[in-house]
Order: structure tokens, then C-alpha cells, then sequence
């Protein structure tokens, strides 16, 4: 016999885990032979600042602020006028 791992992140604003617990369990059972025994627990929930989802879903995803249309551009012009020449 092996026990096989597997990591499943989910990242929402609120999230009822015993339902994600309970879905994720009734599909395994449909999915997986009669001869496999599955257990799924709920883990661990970290809150994310806004920075910290982003650099997350970066390194993860691979979809970065720039991609998603959520980068923070600090370095902001400011037009200002030629001052005139006498």
C-alpha cells in the first residue's frame, strides 16, 4: 500500500469549509474505485493582506498584477511646465 498526498488551495472572500470538505470527499468517492480509501480534512486558513493575495497568486498561478489589471504604478508623472525663457 502507498499513501499518495495531494495539496488543494482555494482562495475566496468566505468559504463554508465542511461543504468544500464534503464535496471534495463525495467526489472521490464517485471517482475512485471501491478499493481506495480517501480522507479529507479541512487545513489551515491564512488571511492575505491585498499585497500578500497578490504576490500569492503570482507565484502559484502565474498571473501577475500586471496580467491582472490590478498593478499599483507608485512611480506616477507629473506634468509640470517649461519655465520660460526671458
Amino acid at each position: 500500500m502507498k499513501k499518495f498526498s495531494f495539496v488543494v488551495d482555494i482562495v475566496a472572500g468566505d468559504l463554508d469549509r465542511e461543504v468544500v470538505v464534503e464535496s471534495i470527499s463525495e467526489c472521490l468517492t464517485e471517482a475512485l474505485p471501491d478499493n481506495v480509501h480517501a480522507n479529507v480534512k479541512a487545513g489551515e486558513v491564512k488571511a492575505f493582506s491585498e499585497q500578500g493575495y497578490k504576490v500569492w497568486r503570482a507565484r502559484v498561478t502565474g498571473v501577475t498584477a500586471k496580467q491582472a489589471g490590478d498593478a499599483h504604478n507608485a512611480k506616477s508623472k507629473v506634468e509640470t511646465e517649461e519655465p520660460a525663457l526671458a
